[in-house]
């Protein structure tokens, strides 16, 4: 069945997966704006010919009409381009406006290579693990272009370029190649081209929906009902999903949360000054565990921010209030059979309290455990006098599981540890 955006796809269903196989234009890199800006600009070149609101349905019908002669891509959308604006002008147009459309042509196919969000890094994760493809439609010339282009052909086995991507395209690639289809997962921005056709074959398919969508690949939401597919927003929630190395930490997204008064970011070297300012106070270190220091010096800031920049079993992020570090939240990750759990940790400097910060991060934390990181449980504990940590968990919705009694001595002093902990919702109990 068709997963909503919100949910969070299961581990568990990519354990047999060797080989990824990626869509290239709008998936790896931005392609579909680049002939929407073309559009716009032939569009004001024929206004002289047309009212402009013409051109879209027939320029579309045309380039439909020309798929079988002249496949995907710039050079079919160039002759597609000329034929619809002589067409349109009832045989007006210039040479010399003929000549200004095929160089647009031209600045299309020299267009810069721009990367999406989280490809370079997810494909240079991935490909220590798996088998990297591309499978992708196209002229043959501007794609592998684009590829050598992108810096990151090295990262790929194998390049496919096929003039159609359907259910009979794609298993004579993988039978070709010696893919078996269990083993093979498709990730791509169509549905239409990406995965339906190889949920169609019984295979896994990963749906990332890019912001604007070509006319002729979309395709209505009761024709998608029915498939198991997964839904995911960026290419480096593949990383949090296929799981590589057990490391789930790996390289998280630079700015988490912008919220009321503060925000959630990944540490900077130049957080130590104001993370040892707000860091190095007995009433914050009197409720964490003693790998927390103090005295807390600027020596130990730099430490801890190296690890959080680097750490592949925990994610932390600075808690930003007036535009500088003033706290940290986190979550580690567990192992062996608890490895779908994390345990939360947070700390805020005492001049911003009571504003209801830790709550909201915290809030947004869970959120990213569940819906980026694929963790069904989410847990803290905190030491039975930490009133306030109790408000905040209780507020971000955990539950208290139970007590550790006399678990802890901190400062010379016997305390009860508090277990609280919170579920995804969207994973069931099974």
């Amino acid at each position: 069945m068709l997963k909503p955006t919100n949910a969070t796809p299961s581990m568990q269903k990519y354990e047999n997966i060797k080989v990824v196989a990626l869509d290239a234009d709008d998936t790896l890199w931005v392609n579909e704006p680049i002939f929407q800006q073309t559009q716009e600009k032939l569009r004001e070149l024929l206004s002289r010919y047309i009212d402009p609101k013409q051109l879209d349905g027939r320029l579309y019908e045309t380039e439909r009409n020309n798929l079988r002669l002249f496949g995907y891509g710039v050079k079919g959308f160039v002759l597609s381009m000329i034929e619809t604006a002589v067409q349109l002008s009832d045989g007006k147009i210039t040479g010399k406006e003929v000549r200004q459309i095929v160089d647009m042509g031209k600045a299309m196919l020299e267009h810069p290579v721009d990367l999406l969000d989280g490809v370079k890094e997810a494909v240079e994760t991935l490909a220590q693990y798996y088998d990297l493809m591309v499978i992708t439609k196209g002229d043959l010339f501007d794609q592998e272009n684009k590829i050598a282009r992108s810096g990151l052909a090295d990262y790929f086995k194998r390049v496919e370029i096929v003039s159609e991507k359907d259910e009979a395209t794609y298993q004579e690639v993988f039978s070709r190649n010696g893919i078996r289809l269990e083993e093979v997962l498709m990730v791509g921005n169509s549905l239409k081209s990406d995965v339906l056709p190889i949920c169609k074959l019984g295979g896994k398919a990963i749906h990332i929906p890019f912001h604007t969508t070509w006319e002729h690949e979309k395709v209505e939401a009761h024709h998608a009902n029915g498939y198991d597919y997964d839904e995911i927003r960026n290419l480096r929630q593949l990383i949090r999903l296929l799981n590589p190395g057990k490391s789930p930490a790996l390289k998280d997204q630079e700015l988490l949360i912008e919220g009321r008064g503060f925000r959630l970011r990944r540490f900077l070297t130049d957080d130590a000054s104001s993370l040892a300012h707000h860091a190095d106070n007995a009433n914050i270190a009197v409720r964490l565990q003693d790998r927390f220091p103090h005295p807390y010096t600027e020596a130990d800031a730099r430490q801890f921010i190296e690890y959080a920049r680097n750490a592949e079993m925990e994610t932390v992020f600075a808690i930003e209030v007036d535009g500088e570090a003033a706290g940290a939240v986190g979550i580690m990750f567990q192992q062996d059979v608890y490895s779908q759990s994390g345990e939360l940790g947070y700390w805020l400097g005492e001049e911003y309290w009571g504003r209801g910060i830790v709550s909201e991060a915290v809030k947004a934390m869970v959120q990213h455990a569940f819906s980026d990181l694929g963790l069904r449980r989410v847990y803290a504990r905190i030491f039975s006098n930490n009133v306030a940590s109790k408000r905040v968990l209780e507020k971000a919705g955990f539950q208290f599981e139970g007590m550790a009694r006399q678990a802890v001595v901190k400062n010379e002093k016997v305390l009860d540890v508090f277990h609280y902990a919170i579920l995804n919702p969207e994973m069931p109990n099974r």
